[in-house]
């Protein structure tokens, strides 16, 4: 089956978004610790665009996962079976139905335990919502979530590894809305996402593009917004954070920058690959 040719697949998100949960996650932003208070929800999609809506999202992911199996079928054909591609694709769809009931926890905030309970919640769902399932749509959710518990495995990693490109998509936008000039009533806030973003996931996208050749030809076509964002940063920004993480996060800044910079001058800089 063509990727394309899985348009079944929405009808898992349609599906939820149709429920109370789906409606309660429509209805929630992601990031919000970056956001201002006085700052609506409505603002702050504006701003940032369909991945900080917390149903949108999921949408968003499941083409990104799209994109991430399309070039992995060209790049590494024989990495990935159909069932895996499938299970993969679904992942994108279902791994943030239970913020609906335990609310968007920062990627970087995230205790065990909250995960923990994040995936009970995330087990709670699938049991009603799939109870009477003939379709043998059920089986592949229920593997889905066993990949988003498992961020370590084959295909808990490349997801991870979609979630990760998310973050950085969502990072550079915040940063030229930032530079624009016209978002001024967000423009910490922005500043400070971004920073966090750069800070926490640089080097690891670094490190995957040896496996994942696709995020190799991203990282290099958005290089010089990437650049844009790590220049643009000012040491004030660090004060958004607790007194005693604000020398590690500057640290972990200062040094996704070196590495960054360091990656860009050993590729070259007219990358085969295009833009997820």
């Amino acid at each position: 089956m063509g990727i394309e040719d899985r348009t079944g697949f929405m009808g898992i998100h349609q599906s939820f978004a149709e429920t109370e949960l789906g409606e309660t996650l429509a209805s929630r932003v992601r990031y919000t610790t970056y956001k201002p208070e006085e700052v609506t929800n409505e603002r702050w999609e504006e701003l940032l665009g369909a991945d900080v809506n917390n149903l949108d999202h999921l949408a968003l992911t499941y083409g990104l996962a799209k994109s991430m199996v399309r070039h992995l079928r060209e790049e590494r054909p024989d990495f990935l079976t159909p069932h895996e591609e499938d299970v993969l694709l679904v992942t994108a769809l279902i791994h943030d139905w239970a913020e609906a009931i335990v609310g968007d926890i920062n990627y970087n905030d995230k205790t065990p335990e909250q995960e923990a309970e994040e995936m009970r919640q995330l087990s709670a769902i699938l049991g009603q919502h799939y109870d009477d399932d003939t379709t043998g749509i059920r089986e592949l959710v229920l593997e889905a979530s066993e990949v988003v518990s498992s961020p370590d495995s084959k295909l808990g990693k490349v997801f991870n590894t979609i979630e990760r490109i998310g973050y950085m998509r969502t990072a550079l936008r915040a940063s030229e809305q930032a530079r624009s000039g016209k978002a001024e009533d967000c423009a910490v806030g922005l500043k400070w996402l971004y920073s966090d973003v750069l800070g926490n996931h640089t080097v690891t996208l670094i490190e995957r593009s040896e496996e994942y050749p696709m995020l190799r030809g991203y990282l290099l076509n958005q290089q010089h917004v990437i650049f844009s964002a790590f220049v643009g940063m000012s040491a004030d920004v660090f004060m958004n954070y607790p007194p005693e993480k604000r020398i590690a996060k500057q640290t972990a800044f200062l040094a996704a920058f070196r590495a960054f910079a360091e990656y860009v001058a050993k590729n070259d800089s007219d990358p085969s690959y295009s833009n997820p």
